[in-house]
């Protein structure tokens, strides 16, 4: 039976200070099919490059004169590995456990109906951290991914490669929230994934993370709703689902920061449209009941 190949895309981008560590996490990985590793410098200034510290590693690098995103370098990735059985992005910040590769393979392969599984992870900072999910585990259902992105990292994942090659990506992307508007696009027309419940990533958080820019990520969240739900064969309810969420989880916020401001913007958007608020409570309620984020 012949073992899986696995495709590893790492987008590069002023990344000298932690991609040695985060490539050396890949090259450890206890599986024992093969693995191509493609690094995709992003529009990085020849002095901030990162080539010397990949040509010490069995991979390949390719060097892009401008910067187009991380999502751009994701595809480009993808393209040079096309021959690939399964698809990871792994961002250059992030470090995969030894037998990453090795329990994310099992799992497709014992299930061939799964487009992709996400592990746990550990938040790190200074080599202190904490688990991603705790005492609630994210829902992979794509009726609940439309209403709130539950993934942090698409270093967490392993994706099918042949349903990555089905996903329409014609049209924008936008920085920030593309790798959602992936899960929804892979999940779409009655396909599954599952959460594998192991520690199996170090998902580093530091001051230039993507997620610490909270307004750059909801503008890009929007513009996904606005711009793809349609496309995907989405209904006008679920716009309306997530923008009642997005209401809720202001007032919430709001009120439990005093931030004022955001309350009564909130409040405005639950007030018009009070059934998608209601909604968004009952989403919220049904989650903490049945122990999901």
């Amino acid at each position: 039976m012949k073992t899986p190949k696995v495709g590893v895309v790492i987008p590069i981008y002023y990344g000298r200070t932690y991609l040695r560590s985060t490539l050396e996490s890949v090259f450890r990985q206890t599986y024992a099919g093969p693995i191509l590793v493609i690094g995709i410098e992003d529009g990085t200034p020849p002095d901030e490059a990162c080539r010397d510290i990949c040509d010490a590693f069995p991979m390949q690098y390719v060097a892009e004169s401008q910067n187009r995103g991380v999502m751009a370098c994701r595809r480009a990735g993808a393209e040079c590995l096309s021959e690939v059985d399964y698809l990871a992005f792994l961002d250059q910040d992030d470090i995969w456990h030894p037998h990453f590769l090795v329990e994310m393979v099992r799992q497709l392969e014992d299930d061939p109906s799964l487009v992709f599984a996400v592990s746990n992870a550990r938040l790190t900072d200074q080599g202190q951290g904490q688990r991603l999910y705790t005492d609630r585990i994210p829902s992979l259902c794509l009726d609940d991914l439309k209403v709130a992105n539950q993934i942090v990292s698409p270093s967490q994942v392993l994706m099918r490669m042949s349903r990555w090659q089905e996903v329409p990506w014609s049209g924008t992307l936008y920085g920030g929230a593309d790798d959602w508007l992936l899960w929804l696009s892979m999940l779409s027309g009655g396909h599954s994934a599952r959460y594998v419940p192991e520690v199996l990533l170090e998902y580093r958080v530091h001051a230039k993370g993507a997620h610490n820019d909270r307004d750059r990520m909801v503008h890009s969240e929007r513009k996904v709703v606005d711009e793809w739900f349609l496309r995907l064969g989405f209904s006008r309810w679920d716009q309306r689902r997530f923008y009642g969420r997005v209401a809720f989880d202001g007032l919430v916020e709001g009120l439990r920061d005093h931030q004022w401001g955001l309350v009564v913007q909130s409040l405005g958007q639950g007030i018009r449209d009070p059934w998608a608020l209601w909604g968004a409570f009952r989403f919220r309620a049904r989650h903490k009941a049945q122990g999901l984020v």
